[in-house]
């Protein structure tokens, strides 16, 4: 198994700030999490997750996420980033393209990015 990269370790710190009353139950698993598997789908990322059985389940809704983006080199609308939970432990961090934009060229353990609270090119009017 393998570390989180940077990318994921900031987008599940973030979609976990959301919800400020799960981080304290969560932060074990937090401490905890390896990545299983890494998948670019075309249309965004999956990242299969692994948390250690020592770390306490948590009751919490899944997915989590709903308003966690990144801004991502390359991408001119970002992803979408959402944290599921399979019986009580984190289990898949999805990262999806907003705008429907190809990211089988995208490494997104290397690129650059910004977490973000809308998508990026959303920022500012919207009409």
């Amino acid at each position: 198994m393998a570390e989180l990269s940077y990318l994921e370790r900031q987008a599940i710190c973030a979609i976990l700030a959301e919800k400020p009353h799960c981080l304290a139950m969560l932060d074990d698993q937090l401490q905890s999490v390896m990545v299983e598997s890494r998948e670019n789908t075309g249309g965004g990322f999956f990242t299969t997750l692994s948390v250690s059985a020592q770390a306490p389940a948590a009751i919490v809704a899944s997915p989590l996420g709903l308003n966690v983006y990144a801004s991502v080199d390359g991408m001119e609308h970002g992803i979408g980033l959402l944290l599921f939970f399979e019986h009580g432990r984190m289990s898949l961090l999805e990262g999806y393209s907003v705008g429907g934009e190809d990211t089988s060229t995208i490494e997104f353990e290397r690129t650059a990015f910004a977490i973000t609270d809308e998508p990026t090119a959303w920022r500012g009017n919207v009409r």
